[in-house]
């Protein structure tokens, strides 16, 4: 059942039968609208929710002042139902009211059917806006499913895949004739894709108590897959290539980046020991042959690359560190 039937559909399920249940209760006149705008008001977040809940209502209030008047000026035709589409769509637009068009609009060709505009009426609309919505948003407000558990565990994915990403990369400057099928490059970002949309959501859905460090999480984990991808350029120019020792030095360098991928503390170790590894590049004798010499540019760049990965990460341990304490 769950595969076909989801949060969302089950709380819709509740509030249109809430709302209808209320309408009759309190002897609306078509009742079943009711549950319509109930179905509309039902969102994916709370703050989704309460920003829907003001848009709608004050769409809807917009939606049955201008009709009245237009309806009671013009005549209850067709024409001026056309008029009422042209005049009051491109305000709430532009007012960015537009989630309450459908909204408004049903209430609006309610009071087309009924021919008249009375204060019984009009009373009887509000009540069913407020019915309908009012149950949409309670429903949908009590209860959101917490995503911390799996954002956890999304995260662990995303620091496996980047240590055997490293692993990898250090298995292919050790030995340039080694195969790796870089498979965790995938794995990693539909880790981060997926990571990203639920901490938004985790987000929205405590606007009271936002916790605004997992959607900087995988946003700095999604700019450090870029620069691996430029890594894994550069890591391109080593294959079919002699063993160089700079590439076996920076290879060991690699080896241990799994621990700082996984620490949520700035550490200046790797810093370090990437500073000492651009030190001994220098005391190195120079290329002899052209194709050397783009090789240990190629490994060059590649210290950039990952001095730039280091970066992106520590910025973010920083500012943890200082909201810690």
């Amino acid at each position: 059942m769950k595969e076909w039937i989801g949060l969302r559909i089950w709380k819709t399920a509740a509030a249109v039968a809430a709302a209808i249940a209320t309408a009759q209760l309190l002897e609306l006149s078509e009742p079943m609208f009711a549950g319509v705008l109930a179905i509309l008001g039902v969102e994916v977040t709370r703050r989704s929710g309460f920003r829907s809940l003001f848009e709608r209502l004050s769409a809807a209030l917009v939606a049955l002042l201008v009709s009245s008047v237009l309806f009671e000026l013009l005549g209850y035709h067709i024409g001026t139902a056309a008029l009422y589409v042209l005049l009051v769509f491109p305000v709430l637009s532009k007012l960015k009211l537009q989630s309450g068009i459908v909204p408004g609009s049903v209430l609006v060709f309610h009071l087309y059917g009924a021919g008249a505009v009375t204060v019984e009426l009009l009373w009887n609309e509000a009540q069913l806006l407020i019915v309908g919505l009012g149950w949409a948003a309670l429903i949908n407000n009590l209860y959101m499913p917490d995503e911390r558990s799996r954002l956890h565990k999304l995260r662990r994915t995303v620091e496996d895949c980047f240590a055997g990403i490293f692993a990898g990369m250090a298995a292919v400057l050790r030995d340039p004739e080694s195969l790796w099928s870089g498979s965790e490059l995938l794995e990693a970002d539909e880790a981060v894709r997926e990571g990203l949309e639920r901490a938004l959501r985790e987000q929205h859905n405590r606007p009271w108590q936002p916790d605004f460090y997992w959607t900087s999480y995988f946003n700095m984990r999604k700019r450090q897959l870029e620069i691996i991808g430029t890594m894994m350029e550069l890591l391109s120019y080593v294959y079919d290539h002699d063993r160089l020792p700079q590439g076996k030095l920076l290879a060991g360098l690699f080896d241990t980046m799994e621990g700082d991928i996984r620490s949520d503390y700035y550490e200046d170790r790797p810093r370090a020991a990437l500073t000492g590894l651009r030190a001994s590049f220098r005391t190195m004798e120079l290329p002899l042959t052209r194709e050397e010499f783009e090789v240990r540019a190629a490994l060059l760049q590649l210290t950039v690359e990952l001095d730039r990965f280091l970066d992106t990460a520590s910025r973010l341990k920083k500012r943890r560190a200082e909201e810690r304490g």
